[in-house]
């Protein structure tokens, strides 16, 4: 990679780590010869995830989704215009399916009834998501790597995707059960079921030991976490820095 890329790589990272601080502590525990793939890829993920259900011009998001597919399949050719993609040019994974089920996303956003509902409706982007993923760390999948990856897409779309027009994915049977609206949730109103939503979360993710990868089963295990406070109504944000580090080493030596 040249310098000038090199360098704009950096502001993406700082995106991504932003909004996954976890993942920038537990860098340390990824071998060197794979910490550019580890950035890329984790700024990558964070680049579709804001293109699919972050950008509240809905013509704007078809525009930068579209320009990801069309990057993401320059990839396959070995072709890259986007300093997040030029550390995964020339990798031996399967582009075109990750594009597939990007390009199908928008048609599977509905309201969901409730949990196993919400999770169903990422079983394309989740099953592409690991799947590339194991191919660009080059370890098996493990098989409840896709519902790691769900859970993770409805995680981390909280607290801002309240607001949106799916309000985040909250299922119908939540609302009903506490008497709320998804406009009430998002007004701050409604932390019993946010807690009741962290523990259906937790109940679906599967154990971060599960996972072969040590990117996905970083991950996993930061999610767990994260939803862990979430359901004792500590709010959204990750354990502490030590905490955070502790977890990270733990979880890194399980490979």
């Amino acid at each position: 990679m040249n310098a000038p890329r090199g360098e704009a790589i950096e502001h993406f990272v700082a995106k991504w780590q932003r909004r996954e601080p976890e993942m920038a502590q537990a860098e340390v525990f990824c071998p060197p010869a794979q910490r550019p793939r580890y950035r890329a890829w984790g700024s990558l993920l964070h680049e579709l995830r804001e293109a699919a259900f972050e950008l509240s011009d809905a013509r704007v998001a078809e525009v930068k989704s579209q320009w990801w597919a069309e990057e993401l399949l320059g990839l396959a050719e070995g072709r890259s215009r986007h300093p997040v993609t030029a550390p995964l040019a020339g990798t031996p994974a399967d582009w075109p399916a990750l594009v597939h089920a990007l390009v199908e996303l928008p048609a599977t956003l509905v309201r969901p009834g409730d949990t196993a509902a919400a999770l169903k409706r990422f079983d394309v982007l989740a099953a592409a998501i690991a799947r590339t993923e194991a191919q660009l760390f080059d370890t098996a999948p493990g098989p409840r790597d896709a519902d790691a990856v769900a859970v993770h897409l409805l995680l981390h779309r909280l607290p801002e995707g309240l607001a949106a027009e799916d309000q985040a994915g909250l299922p119908m049977n939540l609302l009903a059960r506490h008497g709320l609206t998804a406009a009430q949730v998002a007004a701050g109103q409604g932390e019993p079921l946010l807690r009741d939503w962290a523990g259906e979360l937790l109940a679906a993710l599967p154990p971060a030991s599960a996972h072969p990868g040590l990117f996905r089963r970083l991950r996993g295990g930061f999610d767990r976490a994260r939803l862990a406070r979430l359901a004792a109504g500590r709010g959204f944000d990750p354990p502490g820095p030590f905490t955070t580090l502790l977890r990270a080493w733990r979880l890194a030596r399980r490979g």
